[in-house]
C-alpha cells in the first residue's frame, strides 16, 4: 500500500468540499485492472491521507523520456488499456480532466494503470474554480481552454492526444509557450500522423 499525505493549510471550504467530492467519486470507481485503486481517504489534522495500490514500474513520460524502445504492440496495448480505465470511469459518471502520460504507469509486470482522477491536482491548488483551467495544457481538450465545463468527450480527445504522442514520439500540440498550444488546440489540426510514422499500421 502507498500513502500519499496532502496539506490542507490554505485550503478554502470551497477547495475541501472538492476534495471530499472527488474522494466519493473515486468511490464510485471500484476496482478496474486498469486504474489505481484507492483504499481509503480520511483526514486528520491540516492533512488528507490517501492510501492506494503501490506500484513499482514507471509512468509512460519517463519511459518515453529513457528512450525505451517501445514496440508499437505494447504502444497499442498501452493505449487500449487506458481507454478501457476511462470506458470504465465515465460508465461511473466519474471523468478524469487530467489525462496525459505521467498519469498512465506500467508496471514492471507490464500492467497498465490510469492514476490521478482528480485528487491530486485539486489539493495541489490546481486552478479549480468555474472558469479556470484544470488539466495538462499539452493534452487538454478545447472545452478546458477556454475554461467550459469538462465531459467525457474531454478525456477522449486528451486519450488522442497522448496516443498520438505515443505513436509519433512527438506531442499533436506543442508550442514554445502555453497560449501557443492553446492555439494551437483550438485553431489547428496536428500533423497526420502518417507524415511522422509511415509504417503505422491504417
Amino acid at each position: 500500500v502507498a500513502f500519499a499525505l496532502i496539506k490542507t493549510e490554505g485550503l478554502d471550504v470551497i477547495g475541501l468540499t472538492r476534495i471530499n467530492r472527488e474522494a466519493q467519486a473515486m468511490g464510485r470507481l471500484g476496482s478496474h485492472p486498469h486504474i489505481v485503486t484507492v483504499f481509503d481517504l480520511g483526514q486528520e489534522d491540516d492533512k488528507v491521507f490517501i492510501a492506494m495500490e503501490l506500484l513499482e514500474g514507471s509512468d509512460v513520460t519517463a519511459l518515453m523520456a529513457a528512450g525505451e524502445h517501445l514496440t508499437f504492440e505494447t504502444r497499442l496495448r498501452i493505449a487500449e488499456n487506458i481507454a478501457k480505465g476511462l470506458a470504465h470511469a465515465h460508465h461511473r459518471g466519474v471523468i478524469h480532466r487530467d489525462v496525459k502520460p505521467r498519469n498512465v504507469f506500467v508496471t514492471h509486470a507490464g500492467e497498465v494503470k490510469l492514476l490521478d482522477f482528480g485528487l491530486a491536482h485539486i489539493a495541489f491548488s490546481t486552478l479549480t474554480e468555474v472558469g479556470q483551467i484544470v488539466g495538462t495544457p499539452f493534452y487538454m481538450s478545447p472545452e478546458q481552454v477556454v475554461g467550459a465545463k469538462a465531459d467525457p468527450r474531454s478525456d477522449i480527445f486528451s486519450l488522442g492526444s497522448l496516443i498520438y504522442e505515443l505513436m509519433a514520439d512527438q506531442k499533436a500540440f506543442d508550442g514554445e509557450n502555453v497560449q501557443v498550444v492553446f492555439d494551437e488546440i483550438v485553431r489547428c489540426e496536428p500533423k497526420p500522423i502518417r507524415e511522422l510514422f509511415p509504417a503505422i499500421p491504417t
